[in-house]
């Protein structure tokens, strides 16, 4: 058993910080959540939490594990050759770059839970099996296998990452394959995107018609799985809602009509603004500025779209992309008009909320997974507060970091 004694805690459901308690951990749960001055169990190894504050492990609910580590400033070049070069490596190359990412991008910033959107060769199933078989430690992984896109389509050229299908019957059977692999949700690119844009792609480049993409959302709902769509643009985001898809990656283009059949249908929304500003940041920085300017009329009208979505009451997930970091995420959130709890509840309750695993995590309560992070600062007064963690407890068990050191 480990106990975490006379820690201030978040509740993510009260939205309140609440005062000195001692956290009973037992078998990878909260086993109780119990006053300080509670006697505890001999047998207890404890960390002292006086002065700290404890919150749920972290949600990333968009991001590419296997390139990760191209959002470190040493890789200042353009995403587009970056990313590709890691695409196009042999697979063990790529599961190598996706367990080295985890622990050095993600679990220190207390990140215990990654929804992986896209990996060709199934490789982000295989590192959530990986995972979960304690084989080595890591993230619980929510796996999308690989991107389905149309021939051509977003992610299919320089990248070549996606799978690639065409019409009903194509669709049909790329969706049945990739549940044939077990895969926690179904993506699918519905527009052209920002790492093609040197090429001529443009977001607002509509890639499936209707009947593609219902026909994909009827496969995957007949499984109990949902559906996620990369998309950027409004007439693409009007077929796809209407199509039955649950959640819109992205959005930088969307219309305020948009954002009402969103909120009327309740479909999810992850931005991954932090990610699409370093894209546009990487082009400018390397002396792209033909790209550079064509990025900005898809980059820049984001805020105020976010913004919307947030006046609206959209349940909206924080989440990175590839160049992304999950607290710039968080706070480019409250940017637009969420409050610090707020903000922070879109890498914790609401993005379990988006998962359907708000019964198992997302808030500290008993009876749920305990995965956590201790911090030194309380992350309500300022959001900058996320960045200095203390220790990060997966699954019930203390992530030293020390063993880090392996990978350098």
């Amino acid at each position: 058993m480990l106990a975490i004694r006379n820690v201030n805690y978040f509740d993510s459901e009260t939205q309140k910080i609440k005062k000195n308690f001692n956290i009973l951990i037992k078998d990878g749960k909260i086993e109780k959540i119990v006053r300080e001055d509670t006697v505890l169990p001999e047998s207890c190894e404890t960390v002292d939490g006086r002065g700290k504050f404890l919150i749920p492990g972290l949600m990333n609910l968009h991001s590419h594990p296997q390139r990760r580590h191209l959002s470190r400033a040493d890789n200042s070049g353009p995403f587009r050759f970056g990313a590709s070069a890691v695409e196009n490596l042999p697979d063990t190359w790529r599961l190598a770059y996706a367990i080295k990412n985890v622990w050095t991008e993600m679990l220190l910033e207390g990140v215990t839970t990654v929804r992986a959107v896209g990996s060709k060769n199934f490789l982000n199933i295989e590192l959530r099996d990986i995972f979960k078989a304690d084989i080595i430690r890591g993230p619980r992984i929510i796996a999308a296998g690989p991107i389905i896109s149309t021939t051509g389509g977003h992610a299919t050229v320089g990248l070549n990452g996606a799978m690639e299908a065409d019409g009903v019957d194509g669709v049909r059977k790329a969706v049945r394959m990739v549940l044939k692999q077990d895969a926690d949700w179904i993506k699918l690119c519905v527009t052209g995107g920002l790492a093609g844009i040197h090429k001529g792609e443009h977001p607002s480049m509509v890639q499936f018609t209707y009947d593609e993409v219902a026909a994909a959302v009827d496969e995957a709902h007949r499984k109990n799985r949902k559906v996620m769509v990369h998309c950027m643009a409004s007439e693409a985001a009007k077929m796809a809602i209407r199509a039955g898809v649950d959640c819109i990656e992205h959005g930088n283009l969307l219309s305020d009509e948009v954002i009402e059949l969103m909120k009327e249908k309740n479909i999810t929304f992850v931005p991954t603004m932090s990610g699409i500003y370093k894209v546009y940041k990487r082009e400018h920085d390397a002396g792209n500025e033909k790209v550079a300017d064509l990025l900005k009329a898809v980059v820049f009208p984001q805020k105020d779209v976010v913004r919307k979505a947030v006046q609206a009451g959209l349940l909206i997930g924080a989440g990175t992309d590839t160049l992304g970091n999950i607290i710039d995420e968080i706070k480019m959130l409250a940017d637009c008009g969420l409050t610090n709890v707020q903000a922070l509840g879109t890498a914790t309750i609401d993005a379990a909320k988006i998962l359907d695993m708000d019964s198992e995590i997302g808030s500290i309560r008993t009876g749920k997974v305990a995965d956590l992070a201790l911090l030194n600062a309380n992350p309500l007064k300022d959001l900058d507060g996320l960045k200095d963690i203390s220790k990060v407890i997966l699954k019930g068990k203390i992530f030293d970091p020390g063993l880090i050191e392996i990978w350098k």
